[in-house]
């Protein structure tokens, strides 16, 4: 069973949503510009291809100075297929094939950022986005092509892939040979499913570099396991003939995931201590949950994580008027009982900003942005005392949260 929200709370008044981009600012170039991260189509050899069966593929900017031998790696997101139509609908567009892709691209700002100023411990390191194609976050390994008829008749014979991971660990070996053997330092990213997806993979990632000091950056992965008791389960994990989704329908996103994961064949391509700690009980599927393999990674995780996501409020939830404040009480006891409890050097930025991704230095805690909140937890990995810990912790509606200031601290909620 999924976990079920603790205490609903209401919450009154209209909540401040910021206007980021749940992605980078990535867009295309021209290869040999300034600044222009070539893309890389990923062998094929072990059928490591996008929804539609075309390769997958990266774009690397290379590092410079002190950050030659230092990485950045980062799934890019956008949701998942929960359904044959949903996953057919993807595989028409960059969601589901590489046919798009463009053979050069501006990886944007943020954590791609070559400022130093506005990404201080990264700004000159190696930057790697990850194209998301497999619609399972990276995840997917299923030898079975799906043949999939659409109900209307007009589309016949139409073959689907899942093999996300497959494609990851082609990436992982392609980039070796380009110098990540030579790692000294390695940030596994993502945000939104690419959160999920550094929540699943950072020790897959970091046991292939063992000589790199090496953690995770997930933004705004941190989806809670849960389904409304009024929301229909579907489909179910078990069941092939799926409706036309499109996204996630609210408060189904436990059973939609759950599908995603049992048709995908997911179980070799997640946290694998996960995997064995629930192969006894039966329910493995709650590896493909960020909260549930959160417990179980190894490496340093920082999580850059609103109490208030606003993905969650519209998709994970049914009814945000009734359970926002509920949502953000049970991300922050569970980032820190889940994630923080079982990992030592793992920390989190909790902000209390309704919004999903990009808030890059746009929120302030406890006299930190983001990127120096960043660059302090990693550079005191190890340290006895260091502070892992930055929390706003407001209610919510909170309109000041969304800007680069300290809010004063509210009393502490119930």
């Amino acid at each position: 069973m999924a976990k079920s929200l603790l205490a609903l709370a209401l919450a009154s008044g209209m909540a401040c949503t910021a206007a980021w981009s749940e992605e980078t600012d990535f867009e295309p170039a021209k290869v040999g510009d300034p600044g222009a991260a070539p893309k890389t189509s990923v062998p094929t050899t072990n059928g490591a291809v996008c929804l539609d069966g075309s390769p997958g593929a990266y774009y690397h900017l290379p590092g410079t100075g002190s950050g030659a031998n230092k990485w950045y790696v980062h799934h890019q997101g956008g949701g998942w297929c929960e359904s044959l139509d949903d996953c057919y609908s993807r595989s028409q567009g960059g969601l589901g094939s590489s046919k798009s892709y463009p053979a050069a691209a501006n990886l944007g700002g943020g954590y791609f950022s070559t400022d130093q100023g506005s990404n201080p411990l990264m700004y000159n390191w190696n930057k790697v986005l990850m194209r998301y194609c497999d619609g399972a976050s990276f995840s997917g390994n299923n030898d079975t092509v799906q043949t999939y008829n659409s109900a209307d008749g007009k589309v016949k014979g139409a073959k689907l892939y899942w093999r996300g991971s497959r494609i990851r660990e082609n990436i992982v070996a392609d980039l070796t040979g380009k110098g990540l053997a030579q790692a000294t330092d390695l940030m596994v990213s993502g945000c939104s499913a690419g959160g999920l997806a550094t929540y699943l993979h950072t020790d897959q990632w970091c046991d292939a570099f063992p000589k790199a000091k090496c953690g995770g950056l997930p933004d705004s992965g941190f989806f809670l396991d849960f389904q409304d008791a009024a929301v229909k389960c579907y489909p179910d994990s078990s069941e092939l003939a799926g409706k036309s989704l499109g996204s996630t329908v609210p408060g189904d996103y436990h059973c939609g995931l759950k599908w995603t994961y049992t048709v995908q064949n997911a179980t070799a391509g997640i946290n694998q201590d996960c995997v064995k700690a629930h192969g006894a009980t039966n329910d493995v599927w709650k590896c493909m949950f960020a909260e549930h393999s959160a417990e179980h990674i190894k490496n340093p995780v920082f999580a850059m994580q609103s109490q208030y996501d606003s993905w969650q409020t519209g998709h994970v939830l049914a009814n945000a008027n009734r359970d926002t404040q509920a949502l953000g009480n049970n991300i922050t006891a569970r980032v820190q009982s889940m994630l923080m409890k079982n990992n030592n050097e793992s920390g989190a930025f909790l902000d209390s900003c309704h919004h999903h991704c990009g808030a890059w230095n746009g929120i302030m805690i406890d006299g930190d942005l983001v990127s120096g909140a960043i660059q302090k937890w990693y550079n005191t990995i190890g340290v006895a005392g260091a502070k892992k810990l930055w929390n706003q912790n407001q209610k919510y509606p909170c309109n000041d949260c969304c800007k680069p200031h300290n809010v004063p601290p509210q009393p502490a909620q119930q």
